[in-house]
């Protein structure tokens, strides 16, 4: 994944659609602390966001991503990015 452009191709482990269409989702975070990961998903969820987490191995241990959907369209996934984004949040768009 290109973490610099907005929208990458995602191997989700869920991703396995039952449809040809595409879903979406924003990760907003992969953090190693879960103080950083409950201050996240609060923040955004103040905002009226809904969010869900997702533990991952990586070469530093376990991080927990948090990440906005899943959104059966582009433009739910970028309104959510955008909000994302005024809260001074990183916000990176995944399809699966």
């Amino acid at each position: 994944c290109d973490w610099s452009s907005d929208v990458c191709s995602s191997d989700l482990n869920a991703a396995k659609a039952t449809t040809a269409e595409p879903r979406y989702v924003v990760q907003v975070g992969a953090f190693l602390e879960d103080a950083k990961v409950r201050e996240t998903r609060s923040k955004l969820e103040k905002a009226g966001l809904k969010t869900y987490t997702q533990v991952v191995e990586a070469k530093d241990g376990k991080r927990t991503r948090v990440r906005l959907g899943p959104f059966g369209s582009k433009s739910e996934a970028e309104s959510a990015a955008e909000k994302a984004k005024a809260l001074q949040m990183q916000a990176i768009i995944l399809s699966y």
